[in-house]
């Protein structure tokens, strides 16, 4: 397919898959919008509502206060009266029927007048029930004391039962002017509480159902005490006292009345439901009494359907969506036919230049000029390239030839050196009887600057050697050519003394070395009749003998790596080996040798190996276990530095046996 039909078919898909996701996109907007509008109303009605109750509530106190305010007058008026009627020496009987008549129009339930001991002297009711106060006790309780004993000139008391007849009364006492005894007026709760009545709780509640708001109508509204028992409810579903609150609508409330906050809960969360069909919300305040603090809440049920309203935007929605597409697409297509024309000019420049071997014609040059030409966009860099990419190409694969060369000789020299290097180490490992031994070198690189050697110096006395130099490559490939032959030169001149050969050795490499390099080395000399070897070591890895009982680690008596610096003196030092037991020398290539986690064979893991050998094996077995476990260990992580291993055993001439065996 063209790159002109992918962008339509793009373009095309777009669309397509545009109307649905944006229509969706505008569902949802608009439901995010309905339910916070909703919660936010619901908010506003359920806290209205609740204040509108708690004042309901609240007033009741407020006028009871009115009231003993007033009683409080008629009591001092009522003290006053008594005592100019006692000055006027009007009798008992008279008081107590004046009282009786002023009870009666005030609507009062009970006036007492007392002595200083409490005891009625006056009262209003009839003498029927005079006696009431005197053999009960009722004006000698000690809640009267203070005004009776002067210390309080007036009191009102909170809502008493009265155990005689079992009725609930508030009382207001005065001090009488001169202190002589008190003026107590009764009166009855009730009628007060039915100013609430009179609000029209159950009417409010119920015109506030008939008001919707938006796509949203009000299901129930309930309010209930501080234990959640309900005092009234107002529903269109059938929800009334005896109705059970479920667990979420007991937790809401919980809340509320714990935090003193209004809050909400939405029971379809998920938007599918909300748009398919309908949702609740629940939304709770708290009524809050005369002290600041809940006592109560009010619980409103709200549906939410929005599913015409939502059908009628979905279409106005998509219609838009669908006519700015479309412009857009018409005013896209120009556009496209300006970036995708001069591609395909481009491509068929392509195609003809690959076909030429990436020589470029004048034609094609005229087409890639006249592409980029009266352009300032990607179009016009690509073909400046794609004519700076010919001429470039030309002048690169020229000297990529020239470097393949170069690099293939270079490749075949080091094959060379590798091969004379390898060449110079010996390959008869059956130098002498009573000895079995056995080496190994492999190269980091193509060359490396590892080494031994190993070689008869009489009858008897068999000189080996191994050594690291401290770079790689051709470097230490050299150098380690320069320090074998000096070393064969030197131990055939004079072997008397091995730390003497390594003193001459070192001397010679000081004399000419410009480079500053140096070899880390282990010498020794096996009298293959005694199983005595004669070492000396310049600044090598500690040798480890194979010993009847396991592995020993060689303690080593010091000496400096070769090439540094002339005229240092080396020691020299005895290995005694008993018939069997054997030595294994190595450069830092075995215990430095690294994995893929930058994790190093190390000396313990070298030591294993050698003690899980048998102490018949051979020399030859020896080396093959510890080149096998280090490449184990190492799998597929690039070789970092060249490892050299050697291996001999002390096999007297009666017990000999050939390597390998």
């Amino acid at each position: 397919m063209t790159l002109r039909g992918r962008l339509f078919l793009l373009v095309t898909l777009l669309i397509i898959t545009s109307i649905p996701g944006t229509a969706a996109v505008f569902a949802y907007g608009y439901w995010q919008s309905i339910l916070e509008r909703t919660q936010h109303n619901g908010m506003l009605l359920t806290r209205l509502l609740a204040q509108s109750i708690s004042f309901n509530q609240q007033m009741p106190a407020v006028v009871e206060d009115l009231v003993s305010d007033a009683v409080l007058a008629q009591a001092n008026m009522v003290a006053h009266l008594i005592q100019l009627a006692q000055k006027q020496k009007v009798s008992q009987r008279e008081i107590n029927r004046s009282l009786h008549h002023v009870a009666a129009r005030e609507e009062i339930a009970e006036i007492w007048v007392t002595d200083r001991q409490g005891v009625p002297r006056f009262w209003s009711l009839p003498d029927i029930d005079a006696t009431l106060s005197i053999k009960s006790g009722l004006t000698r309780q000690p809640l009267f004391r203070p005004v009776l004993e002067g210390h309080r000139y007036t009191i009102v008391t909170d809502l008493v039962r009265r155990d005689l007849e079992g009725r609930e009364i508030y009382y207001v006492g005065v001090a009488m002017p001169d202190r002589s005894g008190m003026v107590l007026i009764a009166r009855q709760p009730g009628r007060s509480n039915e100013s609430t009545n009179r609000i029209g709780l159950k009417r409010m509640m119920e015109a506030v159902m008939s008001g919707t708001l938006s796509s949203t109508s009000i299901d129930t509204i309930r309010v209930f005490d501080d234990d959640l028992q309900t005092l009234a409810v107002t529903s269109i579903k059938g929800v009334d006292e005896t109705t059970a609150l479920t667990i979420n609508e007991h937790r809401l409330l919980e809340e509320v009345l714990n935090t003193g906050a209004p809050a909400t809960y939405l029971e379809n969360r998920q938007m599918g439901d909300a748009l398919l069909g309908h949702t609740q919300l629940q939304v709770a305040g708290p009524i809050f009494g005369a002290d600041g603090l809940p006592e109560g809440a009010t619980l409103v049920n709200l549906t939410i359907d929005m599913r015409d309203s939502l059908q009628t935007q979905l279409a106005l929605g998509g219609g838009l969506t669908v006519v700015l597409l479309a412009l857009g697409l018409a005013l896209a297509l120009p556009f496209l036919n300006r970036v995708v024309q001069p591609l395909a000019r481009l491509t068929v420049q392509t195609h003809r230049l690959a076909a030429r071997n990436f020589d470029a014609d004048p034609e094609m040059e005229t087409e890639l000029t006249r592409i980029s030409t009266g352009r300032r966009d990607e179009v016009a860099y690509l073909g400046g390239a794609l004519r700076s990419m010919v001429a470039t190409l030309k002048t690169y694969i020229a000297d990529l030839k020239e470097t393949t060369a170069a690099k293939e000789r270079i490749e075949g020299e080091l094959a060379a050196a590798r091969s004379i290097q390898m060449g110079l180490l010996p390959r008869d490992f059956t130098p002498s009887t009573g000895c079995d031994l056995y080496a190994v070198l492999e190269p980091a690189k193509a060359v490396g600057g590892d080494l031994f050697d190993f070689f008869m110096l009489d009858d008897h006395r068999l000189f080996f050697l191994i050594g690291d130099v401290s770079d790689k490559g051709v470097p230490a490939a050299l150098f380690m050519a320069v320090t074998k032959t000096l070393f064969t030169t030197e131990a055939q001149r004079d072997s008397t003394s091995v730390s003497g050969i390594m003193e001459r050795v070192n001397t010679a490499l000081c004399q000419n070395n410009p480079e500053g390099m140096f070899v880390t080395v282990f010498i020794g000399i096996l009298d293959v009749r005694t199983g005595a070897i004669i070492g000396s070591d310049g600044g090598h890895d500690a040798p480890l003998a194979l010993r009847q009982g396991g592995v020993e680690t060689i303690e080593k008596k010091g000496g400096m790596a070769l090439g540094l610096f002339a005229d240092v003196p080396y020691r020299e030092w005895t290995i005694q080996l008993a018939p069997g037991e054997g030595l294994v020398v190595y450069t830092d290539g075995v215990s430095e040798a690294m994995n893929a986690e930058n994790q190093m064979f190390g000396s313990s893991r070298l030591l294993d190996v050698l003690r899980g050998l048998g102490p018949e094996s051979s020399a030859r077995v020896v080396t093959d276990s510890v080149m096998s476990a280090v490449r184990g260990f190492v799998g597929g992580h690039p070789q970092s530095d060249d490892i050299t291993l050697l291996a001999l055993r002390w096999v007297p001439v009666d017990s000999s046996v050939r390597s390998g065996r």
